[in-house]
């Protein structure tokens, strides 16, 4: 059965990581564009904070402390957070990659 999970990306900590050179983030030599590898970790058990799943940022080989969480999911719903100004994301260009 197809299930649906909602949740937060916690976009600074992205930004954090991207410019801080993780080797998630990967370039495309085809493309140009910037592509995040990522692990979706689905629990057994709902945690105290009504989490079912979590994202994180990895590559392959990536040693434990490599890794960085940066995205809780729950199951569906909308929680109606508030949208941010689009001005605020930093530009592409200032990326190590």
């Amino acid at each position: 059965m197809a299930q649906s999970f909602y949740g937060s990306i916690d976009f600074s900590k992205l930004l954090e990581q991207a410019k801080a050179g993780s080797k998630a983030f990967t370039k495309s030599e085809k493309n140009g564009k910037i592509y995040l590898n990522i692990d979706v970790y689905v629990k057994d058990e709902v945690d105290q904070y009504g989490n079912i799943a979590s994202i994180r940022g990895t590559f392959k080989g990536a040693e434990k402390e490599d890794k960085f969480y940066f995205a809780n999911l729950k199951e569906s719903q909308n929680n109606g957070a508030a949208p941010f100004q689009s001005d605020e994301i930093p530009d592409v260009d200032s990326f190590p990659f």
